[in-house]
């Protein structure tokens, strides 16, 4: 099971309130997935994100609410965050606030994408688990989505929702249960997860304008995502980087290597000394990725060989079968038999 992504224990507070609301004990069902009962009691203490994944998810089926990620979002206090969380709250403006979380997440969750991107007045703010074997991830995505509502609420006002809201997984739930003032259209079974609203959003002013303590937050946060980007492998961080890239035509090795402030040399050098070969990694990450959307997704054949940067089809069906021995087609029957052989 992956356990290199890690992220603060923090984050558990607003599924901690609501377990403990329902006369259910959190230590116990964090034991069930290995979680050490002082990650509850230290909001800095970091914790494997895939167990956070897993524990969400065996909260909601405990709970009967597969709704809870999403419900649990406002719940978080974002002080649990420790300077992430004072950088937010010190933003001047949302649009501040955003940017902030956009370039900090890393610090509190590794393993992670956020981008936010403004084109034609329309912002949207796109978030992912970049290791496709963390899975199912349905509760993290809507947990982080509400945050990012909840904290654009703090300027833009209580009533505030976004125009569209898309998830990559599939509906727990009715659709008809997501028209509610949480937001306007909600869309599932997209390639990522994502926010959209004006961006005149981004210029509304938040409540507490601490531009001092902003800026000392700031540079605490540069100074630490360095120290943790120096503690990883230069493996891990390649492979990272390649997960970005993957679907973006970026996952080159040039592009990887620049990204990681290194030439094509230099990189090729590094990784030889930790015994590993560019190519190798990114033939990993593909097989990684191609391997989770034929077994969680329903993307066609055509659009996961986009998504791993093939030339076409056929190119991506020819990798997999030199690798597995199987085509993708027959690797997803084969899934998808055995699955419904067990049920």
């Amino acid at each position: 099971m992956p356990r290199g992504a890690t992220i603060i224990s923090g984050a558990l507070n607003g599924l901690q309130f609501m377990l403990v609301r329902n006369g259910h004990d959190a230590v116990a069902l964090g034991r069930q997935v290995g979680l050490p009962a002082g990650a509850w009691l230290d909001s800095q203490f970091e914790i494997p994100l895939y167990d956070f994944v897993n524990i969400y998810e065996r909260g909601a089926a405990m709970l009967d609410q597969p709704g809870i990620g999403w419900q649990s979002g406002p719940l978080l206090d974002l002080g649990d965050l420790g300077e992430l969380g004072e950088a937010l709250l010190t933003a001047s403006t949302i649009g501040s606030a955003l940017r902030t979380f956009e370039r900090f997440l890393r610090y509190v969750q590794s393993e992670t994408e956020m981008t936010l991107t403004v084109e034609d007045g329309v912002a949207t703010l796109i978030y992912r688990i970049l290791n496709p074997d963390i899975w199912p991830r349905r509760q993290d995505a809507e947990f982080t989505l509400s945050v990012l509502t909840a904290l654009i609420r703090r300027g833009a006002g209580a009533d505030w929702h976004p125009d569209l809201v898309c998830f990559e997984h599939s509906a727990s739930r009715s659709t008809s249960s997501w028209t509610d003032p949480a937001f306007g259209v909600c869309q599932f079974d997209c390639e990522t997860n994502a926010l959209s609203f004006p961006e005149s959003i981004l210029a509304m002013p938040m409540p507490s304008d601490g531009r001092k303590d902003h800026r000392r937050a700031l540079a605490n946060l540069s100074r630490g995502l360095a120290r943790k980007a120096r503690a990883n492998s230069l493996t891990a961080r390649t492979r990272t980087a390649i997960y970005e890239g993957l679907g973006t035509g970026t996952a080159d090795q040039e592009t990887v290597a620049r990204q990681l402030g290194l030439s094509r040399r230099s990189l090729h050098r590094h990784l030889s000394d930790e015994g590993v070969r560019y190519s190798s990694l990114l033939n990993e990450c593909r097989f990684r990725v191609a391997r989770h959307a034929l077994l969680d997704t329903t993307h066609s054949l055509a659009q996961i060989a986009c998504e791993l940067d093939y030339s076409d089809q056929t190119a991506f069906e020819r990798a997999f079968k030199k690798r597995t021995g199987m085509t993708p087609k027959q690797f997803r029957q084969d899934f998808l038999g055995t699955r419904s052989s067990a049920g």
